[in-house]
Formats: structure tokens, C-alpha cells, sequence
């Protein structure tokens, strides 16, 4: 993601935390992917990476790669 976004030195991308749920032991974190303050992809897990890593993998589809 971050290679694509490169190749485009006038965009900006920013994962944001939406919101952040459960117990210490049992946290569930969403997050957004936004490309020049558009939303272009969210995702969901049980760390920040892998919501993250969820919300990339929506972005990248939803540019088509």
C-alpha cells in the first residue's frame, strides 16, 4: 500500500482508529485507511496491526490491485 501511495509523491495516506472495544485481555480495534482525508478502506482485528492490515487489503481491492 505504502509503495503505491509513493509512486504518488501529492497523496497523503493516514490509517486512523475509529474505535477501540472489549477488555484488556480481549481488545477488538477498527481502523481506517484514508487517502487524502477520503475513507477508502476499514478493517478489524485483534491488534492494531492486523486491523490495519484489514483495512489495506480493503483499500488495495477497492483500487484494484
Amino acid at each position: 500500500m505504502q509503495e503505491i501511495i509513493q509512486k504518488n509523491p501529492g497523496e497523503r495516506l493516514e490509517y486512523v482508529l475509529v474505535s477501540e472495544s472489549g477488555p484488556d485481555h480481549n481488545k477488538h480495534f477498527v481502523f481506517e485507511v484514508h487517502l487524502n482525508s477520503n475513507v477508502i478502506g476499514k478493517g478489524g482485528g485483534k491488534s492494531k496491526k492486523e486491523a490495519e492490515q484489514q483495512a489495506a487489503r480493503e483499500a488495495l481491492e477497492l483500487m484494484g490491485y
